[in-house]
C-alpha cells in the first residue's frame, strides 16, 4: 500500500483507544478497500497492537447464503484465527456442532476472561447483504456477539451500510448501530497520498506542472493515477514536465485502463452520468446546481472536483473514453433496436425515470435503486429482494392513512360485510399489523379496487397503488421461492418498473413528509 497514511492513522485511532469502535470502510470499485483491509490486518498484528488475532474475511468469494450458513462460516474463520492464540476456543469453533452461535458466545466469553481481543475484517460485506437472503435475526444475533469488549468488527463496502439492506425487517435491527457513525471513506488519493506514490519514482522526478497534469488525466483515482506513472516513467528522463505526462496518456495508454473507465461509469447512476457531460460542455456549475447524490457518486471516483462553490469535471481520460466509445444520447434504434443492445441500456431508462420523481421517501428510493442496480446481470437476486419494496411502501401508506391510531372505522367494517366482502373478522379489533397479505386485501377494500363502482375510503392512496403494490407483493413472494428457477431479464424489468410507478402514485404530501 502507497499513501493512505490520514486513513491507516484514523483506523489505527478508532481501533486502540480505550473503547474501540466498529467501523465501516466505503469505497467504490477500484478505491483499494482491500488493500487498506490488508495493511490494517499488518499493522494489528504487531507487538503494539492490542488485538491477539486478526482475521480477514472475503465475503465476496463463497459467500454465506443463509443465517446458518453464515453462523457457521464465521465459527471456521475465527477458529482458524485462533490456533495460535487459543486452542482450547479454536477447537471448539472448528468442531462447532448444532448451536454455532451459542459457541460463539461462549468463546468470547472465554476470551474476555483471558483478556484476548479478536479484529475481524470483513471485505466484500457487499456481496451477502445485497443478496438480501440474510434476516434481522443474524443482526440482532452479531449485535449481541459485537457488544463483548473481545471482538470489534471493520466491514468494507462500495455504498454506506444502511444503503444495502434489502429487508425492512433487517434496517431496523441495532446492529448497524454499533458502527461509528461517521464511515471511513477511501477514494481518490489526496495531496499527501500523492506525494507518497511519487516519492516512490524519486529517480525521475515530476515537476509541478507534471503533478498537475497527473490530476486532470486522472482525477488522482489510484489505478489511473498509478498506471499512467508507469506510463511515464517507462521513459525515464531527468526530469518529467506536463508534456511528457500529456504525450502519455494522449496515447494508446487510454486503451489500457479503458476496462477500468468503463466499469466505473457504468457504477455511475444515469443522472450522474448526465451531469458530468453537461459539466463537459459548461466547464463548471454552481454547486446549488447540482444534486448532491449526483455529485458525490462522481467526486468520490475521481471524475469531478469541487473548488469553492463550483464544480468541475477532473477526469479528461474518462471525456476520452466515453468519446470514444459514442456514449451519449444516441438513438432509439441503436440503443434499444437489438435485445442485446435493450438488455445493456434499459437500466438507464429505469434510473432515468426514477430521478424525475422528486419527493419520494428516501428509504425506497434507496430499495429501488438497488433493485435497478441488478439488472440486467441479477435478475434472480433483484425479484428476491421486492418485498422490502413492498414492505416499506405499506408502511409509508399505512402512516399516512392512520397516522394516529392503527384503528379501522367499524363503520368501514359494517359496510363492507354489507356488500359481501369476507375475511375482515376481527379486523375491528386489531389492525393486522404483521400479517402483509391481509393489509394488502385491506388496501384493495379502502381504495375500493373490489369492485367497479365503490366509494374510496383512502385519503392518500387510490387503485392504482393497490393494483401495482399487489402485484409487486406477488412476484416478491415468488422471488422468495425461485427453487432455482431462472427469472427472465424483462420479467425483471416489469416488476422494477411497477415498483417505480408505485413510488410515483405514493408521491403525494401525506405519504412524503416523514423522510427517512
Amino acid at each position: 500500500m502507497i499513501g493512505r497514511t490520514a486513513i491507516m492513522q484514523r483506523l489505527w485511532s478508532e481501533l486502540t483507544k480505550p473503547s474501540p469502535s466498529h467501523l465501516s470502510v466505503v469505497g467504490p470499485r477500484y478505491s483499494g478497500k482491500s488493500v487498506l483491509l490488508q495493511a490494517l490486518a499488518g499493522r494489528m498484528q504487531s507487538e503494539e497492537s492490542p488485538y491477539g488475532t486478526v482475521i480477514l474475511w472475503d465475503l465476496g468469494h463463497q459467500t454465506p447464503d443463509s443465517d446458518e450458513a453464515f453462523v457457521l462460516a464465521m465459527c471456521k474463520r475465527l477458529g482458524q484465527g485462533l490456533k495460535e492464540v487459543n486452542e482450547e476456543c479454536a477447537e471448539l469453533l472448528l468442531s462447532t456442532g448444532s448451536t454455532p452461535f451459542g459457541d460463539l458466545q461462549e468463546v468470547l466469553s472465554m476470551l474476555l476472561e483471558e483478556e484476548i481481543k479478536i479484529l475481524m475484517l470483513w471485505d466484500g460485506f457487499d456481496k451477502p447483504l445485497g443478496a438480501g437472503r440474510l434476516t434481522r435475526n443474524l443482526w440482532d444475533q452479531l449485535r449481541e456477539l459485537a457488544q463483548s469488549p473481545s471482538l470489534r468488527l471493520v466491514t468494507a463496502t462500495r455504498r454506506p451500510l444502511q444503503e444495502l439492506i434489502r429487508s425492512e425487517e433487517s434496517v431496523t435491527s441495532d446492529f448497524w448501530n454499533i458502527f461509528d457513525v461517521n464511515s471511513v471513506k477511501i477514494g481518490p488519493f489526496d495531496d499527501a497520498d500523492r506525494s507518497a506514490v511519487l516519492a516512490a519514482v524519486s529517480t525521475c522526478p515530476f515537476n509541478g506542472g507534471a503533478k498537475t497534469e497527473l490530476a486532470n488525466w486522472t482525477g488522482g483515482y489510484p489505478p489511473l493515477f498509478l498506471s499512467l506513472i508507469n506510463q511515464v516513467v517507462a521513459h525515464p528522463s531527468q526530469q518529467v514536465d506536463n508534456a511528457a505526462v500529456n504525450e502519455a496518456a494522449e496515447g494508446d495508454f487510454g486503451n489500457g485502463v479503458s476496462g477500468i473507465l468503463a466499469d466505473l461509469w457504468g457504477d455511475c447512476p444515469e443522472p450522474s452520468k448526465d451531469l458530468f457531460r453537461h459539466l463537459v460542455e459548461r466547464g463548471q456549475l454552481n454547486i446549488s446546481e447540482v444534486g448532491k447524490d449526483e455529485r458525490d457518486r462522481l467526486i468520490e471516483k475521481g471524475f469531478a472536483k469541487v473548488t469553492g462553490n463550483k464544480i468541475t469535471p477532473a477526469c479528461r481520460l474518462l471525456e476520452r473514453h466515453i468519446s470514444s466509445q459514442g456514449d451519449d444520447a444516441g438513438s432509439m434504434v441503436r440503443l434499444f433496436g437489438e435485445w442485446a443492445d435493450y438488455r445493456s441500456n434499459i437500466r438507464g431508462v429505469l434510473q432515468r425515470r426514477l430521478s424525475q420523481i422528486q419527493n419520494i421517501d428516501d428509504r425506497l428510493k434507496r430499495l429501488i435503486e438497488r433493485s435497478i442496480e441488478d439488472i440486467p446481470d441479477y435478475p434472480g437476486e433483484c425479484l428476491a429482494n421486492i418485498r422490502g419494496i413492498a414492505d416499506r411502501a405499506l408502511d409509508l401508506i399505512w402512516e399516512a392513512e392512520f397516522p394516529e391510531k392503527r384503528e379501522i372505522p367499524s363503520k368501514w367494517i359494517s359496510d363492507w360485510q354489507y356488500e359481501g366482502q369476507k375475511g375482515i373478522e376481527g379486523w375491528p379489533d386489531s389492525f393486522p399489523t404483521t400479517d402483509r397479505p391481509q393489509q394488502i386485501r385491506l388496501l384493495q377494500l379502502i381504495t375500493g379496487a373490489y369492485r367497479t363502482q365503490s366509494p374510496q375510503k383512502a385519503k392518500s392512496v387510490n387503485k392504482s397503488a393497490y393494483y401495482l403494490l399487489n402485484s409487486i407483493f406477488s412476484f416478491g413472494n415468488f422471488g422468495q421461492h425461485l427453487d432455482g428457477e431462472q427469472v427472465p431479464d424483462g420479467t425483471a424489468v416489469a416488476v422494477v418498473i411497477s415498483c417505480i410507478e408505485l413510488a410515483d402514485c405514493l408521491n403525494q404530501p401525506a405519504l412524503t413528509q416523514q423522510k427517512t
